[in-house]
This record gives C-alpha cells, structure tokens and sequence, in this order.
C-alpha cells in the first residue's frame, strides 16, 4: 500500500527496526523512527487559534511548518532544537510544502486534524513555538532518500525518539513531505504517542499502527484507544514495558500532562 512504499526503510543500516513501520529510536540513541503502511485520509479545514494550555504544567504540541535547523545531541530539547535520533550533526529542514499552491490549505488541514484526533486529551497544540518549555516539537518539512536526505534517519516518512516513561518532556519529532496531508495527520498524533512511550498496535485504525511494526494503516482519523494490545517493536527493538495492553487515551492526558 501507499503507505508502506513511502517509507522505504533500509533495514541493514539501522540495526534493529521497523518493518517498513513509522520509526522510533532508543532514549539518547541515533536509531530513527520512520512511519508506516496503509493510507490515512482524516481532514479538516479553516485555520483555527492556537488551543489554549490545558495541562497543568504547560506542556503543548508544537507543529512547526516553518523550517528550523536542527542539531545532533542526546537527550532531545525542542528548547534548544537538539535531536537525539538523528544521525546527521545538523540539518536544515525547510519550510512544510515550500513552494506548493496549496500549502496554507495543507497546513490548515492537518492542524485541524491533529487537534480533532487529540480533542478527547487536554493536550493543547500550538503553530506558534512556546516561550519556554515543556513542550513537543512536530517538524514538518523535507525529504529522506538513499538513508540520509534531510535529517539523516533511515525513514523516509516521519519519526520520533521511542522515549519509555516519557522521561524526556522536550521531544522533537519529524514528518516529512513525502506522506499525503491527511496521513500526515496520523503520524503527527503517533510521533508524540511514540515520545510517551507507546508501543506500535496492529490496529488498522489506531494512532500507533506502524510505529516499529507491519502495521498498513486503514483510511480516515485514526483514534486513540483506552485498552489495546501492542506489537514487539521490530525496528529499532525497543519494547518499554508494562505496555501490554496499553491505554492510549491515559498515555496522551495523563501522561503528558504530568
């Protein structure tokens, strides 16, 4: 499916990891995550506010669609723009969809669509970068081709650092232009579940589907469960414990929150 030939994983070059999967990496490795199978097709339309900061703590989605240099370094700090999972010692990822007619109407989308897919969380999402933090970081923008391109991971679709215990607040994670607007919308919603710490499922409709497995996303939203049963990450093989079943819909409010 669509999905799966996006991705393009090369399998002998980064060790343990997804089959064709959306992409994780070890707490404080260089092992990226890349994105899924199937095809998405979740919309929105109209740009709405920035939602308001619900947690407690001021931990917000960031979607940044407006290009940003990023540098190597463990752990991950969307403060400082560091990246844990990336193998390249900077990049320069550009603007989302540069030059494209119908790059606001993209944007708009899939910022409606993220925050309808988090709408039953109290997580809010922002397209304007915080003043401080704690908050994750959603880069939009380049490519990944032949292992390397724009961040240097080998997923060519999006991918995040696969964080057990959430115990870094700051995370960045990437989308790339190659995925359609509205599948892009999912792999934003599964680069922060991956962040949490949530494991890949094998639930065609599910945000975590294809994180580190051979999951082949079904069209539409995908959703957020509070009890599901997850996959063996395959790519890289990090498993975080006691994820099995997971609940999603605690993972996202509860968690990100705290």
């Amino acid at each position: 499916m669509w999905k799966l030939l996006a991705l393009v994983c090369v399998l002998g070059a980064c060790g343990a990891q997804l089959d064709d999967g959306v992409g994780a990496s070890n707490n404080g490795g260089t092992d990226g995550g890349g994105s899924g199978s199937g095809s998405g097709s979740g919309s929105g339309s109209g740009m709405q506010p920035d939602a308001a900061v619900t947690c407690a703590n001021g931990r917000v989605v960031y979607l940044n669609f407006d290009g940003v240099t990023l540098t190597q370094g463990s752990p991950s700090d969307a403060t400082q723009n560091r990246v844990s999972w990336m193998t390249n010692a900077s990049a320069v990822v550009p603007r989302y969809h540069d030059g494209s007619g119908t790059r606001a109407t993209d944007i708009q989308t899939i910022v409606n669509g993220v925050k309808s897919r988090l709408s039953t969380t109290p997580i809010g999402v922002v397209t304007t970068r915080p003043p401080s933090g704690p908050y994750v970081m959603i880069v939009f923008g380049g490519a990944n081709t032949n292992n390397n391109g724009t961040v240097g991971t080998p997923y060519s679709a999006a991918t995040n650092e696969h964080d057990c215990g959430d115990t870094v607040k700051n995370d960045i994670g990437w989308v790339s232009d190659a995925p359609s607007v509205s599948y892009a919308q999912d792999l934003a919603v599964g680069a922060v579940g991956w962040g949490l710490g949530l494991q890949g499922t094998n639930d065609p409709a599910d945000c975590m589907c294809a994180w580190a497995n051979n999951c082949s996303s079904a069209s539409g939203a995908c959703t957020l469960s509070a009890n599901i049963a997850t996959t063996t990450s395959s790519s890289p093989a990090t498993t975080c414990p006691n994820m099995n079943p997971q609940n999603e819909v605690a993972a996202f409010s509860t968690g990100f929150c705290q």
